[in-house]
């Protein structure tokens, strides 16, 4: 076995084939994911709007009805717990986030608490 330079080719060989082209990446130029796959999905947001709108709207119902003194202010206190809770609700049930159907409940927990607020301003004024 020799380990010399490659023999010279003659007239009866075969030419060389070229080298090969060179391997294209496999990804997709608009930054896709993989050709003739799904594109990449992000993963869904976390349900802390959710949450909040949950404990807000749930404070909005239990705080009016503690016995509490608070010289005809008991009230309007709904009306700081619902009305955010109702926001986060909005949000939280908006886009492509986790915690719809808990979000959904904190809306329904913070109407809740302005309907009891609204009835106790309306009582009050009697």
């Amino acid at each position: 076995m020799t380990y010399g330079p490659p023999p010279e080719p003659n007239a009866y060989s075969a030419p060389t084939p070229p080298p090969p082209h060179p391997q294209q990446p496999w990804t997709d130029p608009h930054g896709r994911g993989w050709p003739g796959g799904p594109p990449p999905v992000e993963p869904p947001k976390r349900a802390g709007l959710a949450v909040a709108a949950v404990i807000l709207g749930l404070l909005g119902c239990v705080v009016p009805l503690l016995p509490i003194n608070l010289d005809n202010l008991r009230a309007y206190t709904p009306f700081p717990f619902g009305l955010p809770g109702l926001v986060l609700a909005i949000v939280g049930c908006t886009g492509h986030r986790r915690g719809k159907p808990l979000a959904a409940v904190g809306a329904i927990l913070s109407v809740l608490a302005l309907i009891l607020g609204a009835i106790m301003v309306i009582g009050n004024a009697r």
